[in-house]
């Protein structure tokens, strides 16, 4: 194989159903690593300095809390999306994100991937219940939400769509948040499997380069 791809649990299905038929070597991890972003980071270097036989390497990641800055790439060419989370690259673009913010700058964005993750809202706050109790839990997520208005769930067509979009609109109860529905658009992870990778929208690491946090702002 000439390309790995390494990326986040919440964009497995979108990634996978784009690269069916090709010949790519995958390497997810868990969504509830982003919540220790030093931690997220030190994990990356590790998988890519042990990285051996690909001319290409992909990170389906955006910076994340600075988890991917200062990464240092091996002996192939590592592509990272010129973006800070994954939300763009479920939404087609960065300029598309953008325009949702405008709107509506209080909205939790969720997808497939991000309701059925380890670290969603819904499993989190089932942990927080059992540990502290309803009244509790309550308050706690009260707090950690006071500042939203809605919850977005993007539409991106990959299977069982519909149950994940009724969790969605669980968490838009649990957290008294009025709940829309957006059409996604994959144009954006369709160019991250595929290609090609235009520096307007990715950072393109030479090998034995390395990430710097300005290479996110445009």
């Amino acid at each position: 194989m000439s390309l790995k791809i390494i990326a986040c649990e919440v964009i497995k299905e979108e990634l996978l159903e784009i690269a069916s038929g090709r010949d790519i070597d995958f390497e997810f991890l868990p969504q509830g690593k982003h919540n220790y972003p030093d931690k997220l980071g030190q994990e990356l270097q590790g998988i890519l300095d042990g990285i051996r036989g690909y001319s290409h390497v992909i990170l389906a990641f955006g910076l994340c809390g600075n988890a991917t800055k200062n990464l240092r790439s091996g002996d192939f060419k590592l592509t990272i999306p010129r973006v800070h989370d994954c939300i763009p690259l479920l939404l087609g673009s960065q300029e598309s994100y953008d325009k949702h913010h405008r709107e509506e700058v209080g909205t939790l964005y969720l997808s497939c991937g991000w309701t059925n993750s380890e670290g969603s809202v819904m499993g989190e706050y089932k942990r927080t219940l059992e540990k502290y109790g309803a009244k509790k839990a309550a308050r706690i997520y009260d707090m950690m939400y006071k500042g939203y208005k809605r919850v977005l769930f993007i539409r991106t067509g990959v299977a069982n769509e519909e149950n994940y979009l009724k969790i969605s609109k669980g968490i838009g109860e649990l957290l008294s948040l009025d709940h829309q529905i957006i059409q996604g658009d994959l144009t954006y992870i369709e160019r991250l499997v595929n290609g090609p990778w235009p520096d307007r929208e990715f950072i393109n690491i030479p090998a034995y380069g390395s990430i710097d946090e300005s290479y996110f702002t445009r």
